[in-house]
C-alpha cells in the first residue's frame, strides 16, 4: 500500500512530465510555423501553474514554506503576464513596488491558512500598504511631489494606525481566551 506522500510525489512527477510535453509540443509547433510564440509568456504560464498547484497542495496539506513559495511565484507571474500583455505599463518605477506587494500578498495567504497567527495578517498589511503608497506616489496618485519623503507623510500615520489595530485586535483575543 502506498503512502500519501508517495502519491503526491507521483502526482508531482506526472504533472512535471505534462508541463514539459505541452511546452515541447508547443516548441515544435513554432518551429514549424504554426503558431507565434512569445516565450516570456509560455515561461510566465508555467510558472503560473506551478505556483498555483504548490498553493493549493500546501492549503491541502497545511505547509506554510509551500504556501509562500507558491504565492510568490503564482503572483509573479500574474505581474509578468499582465506586464506582457500591456495591462501594467512596463516601466520599471511602476513595476518594483509589486517586489514588495507581492511578498505581502503572500503573507496574506500564510494568515489565511493559519488564522491565529495575527502577526502574519500584520506583516502582510505592512508590505502591501508600503508598496501600493509607493506606486501610487511614483504614478502621483498621491500628490507627493518629495518622491520617498512624501510618501513617509502618509506612512507614517498608516503605521500608526497598523499598529493601533494590532494592539486592539490582540487584546481583544486574549481576553476571549
Amino acid at each position: 500500500m502506498s503512502t500519501l506522500a508517495e502519491k503526491n510525489s507521483h502526482f508531482g512527477t506526472f504533472f512535471l512530465g505534462l508541463l514539459l510535453l505541452l511546452f515541447g509540443v508547443l516548441l515544435l509547433m513554432s518551429r514549424a510555423g504554426v503558431v507565434d510564440l512569445n516565450l516570456t509568456r509560455i515561461a510566465a504560464f508555467a510558472v503560473l501553474i506551478v505556483g498555483a498547484f504548490e498553493a493549493i497542495m500546501a492549503f491541502a496539506y497545511s505547509n506554510q514554506r509551500r504556501l509562500f513559495w507558491g504565492s510568490v511565484l503564482f503572483l509573479s507571474a500574474m505581474l509578468v503576464l499582465l506586464v506582457s500583455y500591456e495591462y501594467i505599463p512596463a516601466s520599471w518605477s511602476q513595476i518594483w513596488p509589486s517586489a514588495l506587494i507581492i511578498p505581502g500578498l503572500a503573507f496574506l495567504m500564510l494568515f489565511f491558512s493559519n488564522p491565529r497567527e495575527y502577526s502574519l495578517l500584520i506583516i502582510a498589511a505592512l508590505f502591501v500598504v508600503v508598496g501600493w503608497s509607493l506606486l501610487m506616489a511614483r504614478r502621483g496618485d498621491y500628490g507627493f511631489s518629495e518622491g520617498i519623503f512624501g510618501a513617509l507623510r502618509f506612512l507614517v500615520p498608516a503605521a500608526v494606525v497598523a499598529a493601533g489595530v494590532y494592539i486592539i485586535w490582540k487584546n481583544f483575543f486574549r481576553s476571549r481566551e
